[in-house]
């Protein structure tokens, strides 16, 4: 209760709509959340106080629920409360005409970044990270009572040549938070901070005022014609792997280069190639013919991929250390292949 009445007492929006984010978090993640949203709404409309009625407009607004404004805002007239402005207008907050991405070369993850204006002025902005190489699934955010423009900076250090920032459609940022928002529930669950649970119903509230019709899948999902045009363009560099034997284990590299990040086989992280060069040979078939010459496939397709796109050296040297450092592994395990084959 304290936390709700020093958010009505505060100047601006922040504090009271965390707390209420947390409350809405809580009543997410119950056995019935339908059940204990109705029990939280009728134990604070048992209590006459202001900030008991704060807390049930907030809850009415960002959950966009109609008649509980509606009942809500009669039980403050006859209660006789006075609530902020800001509050009592919070239905009528405005979308910011601007969304931001910040990502990687490698876009193994990216940012995005959207705003909101609530009555009176106060800008809202809501930070959600999704991780493109588990399926881009919302995995932690949060919302900052600072403008869009201004936060920005912040999570972009100026020598960081390997981070791009770009202006994308709010529409384009709510479909793929959104999206991202329905992975997360129809796979890891929860995920991130504890912060992330409680700024959830914050961040959908915000999504829902942005506009929609916008595209929600940045994801590749390459044919086998353009990865066998890949793979064409990365033999006519005068690769010396065009014999007939080799294009199997080719066209095995390729595919599985395509799971990460957004699904570009020529975009080698370090964290990429200890995947494919794992030990467990996850991601290549034991079978596959020359399967030990898959690091040296490897390190002559960082090279051409990594000039194809553009990245400075460092990444190439970086991708090329982390092919030896997992070389080792693999080829033994690749060898233990051989010994199961011969027995």
């Amino acid at each position: 209760m304290d936390a709700l009445r020093d958010g009505v007492d505060s100047p601006t929006p922040g504090s009271l709509l965390g707390s209420i984010g947390v409350v809405l978090g809580v009543a997410a993640g119950a056995d019935d959340p339908a059940g204990t949203m109705d029990d939280l709404v009728r134990s604070l409309s048992g209590v006459d106080r202001v900030e008991t009625s704060a807390a049930l407009l907030a809850i009415a607004t960002l959950t966009a629920d109609p008649d509980l404004r509606r009942r809500v805002r009669r039980e403050i007239a006859e209660r006789g409360h006075v609530l902020p402005r800001w509050l009592a207008e919070l239905d009528r907050s405005t979308p910011v005409d601007r969304a931001v991405e910040i990502s990687t070369v490698f876009r193994d993850a990216d940012e995005l970044l959207v705003g909101v204006t609530v009555p009176g002025g106060h800008p809202l902005t809501a930070v959600v990270r999704i991780d493109n190489d588990l399926g881009a699934v919302a995995t932690d955010g949060y919302v900052v009572q600072s403008p869009l423009a201004s936060v920005v900076p912040l999570l972009v250090e100026d020598d960081e040549p390997d981070v791009r920032v770009r202006d994308i459609a709010p529409a384009d940022a709510r479909a793929r938070i959104t999206a991202a928002l329905q992975e997360l529930d129809l796979g890891p669950g929860r995920l991130g901070s504890e912060t992330w649970a409680q700024s959830r119903p914050l961040v959908e509230w915000m999504l829902s005022l942005l506009p929609g019709g916008g595209r929600g899948d940045v994801l590749q999902d390459l044919s086998e014609d353009e990865l066998d045009e890949i793979a064409d363009r990365f033999l006519a560099g005068g690769a010396p792997w065009s014999d007939v034997e080799l294009r199997p284990l080719l066209d095995e590299v390729l595919a599985a280069g395509s799971a990460n990040g957004i699904g570009d086989p020529l975009l080698w992280s370090r964290r990429n190639v200890r995947r494919v060069l794992g030990p467990d040979l996850l991601f290549l078939s034991s079978g596959t013919p020359h399967l030990d010459r898959a690091p040296d496939l490897l390190r002559d397709l960082i090279r051409f991929g990594h000039a194809e796109r553009g990245l400075r050296q460092e990444l190439t040297d970086d991708a090329l250390a982390a092919v030896d450092a997992s070389a080792g592994a693999f080829l033994a395990a690749v060898r233990g292949l051989d010994e199961d084959d011969a027995d």
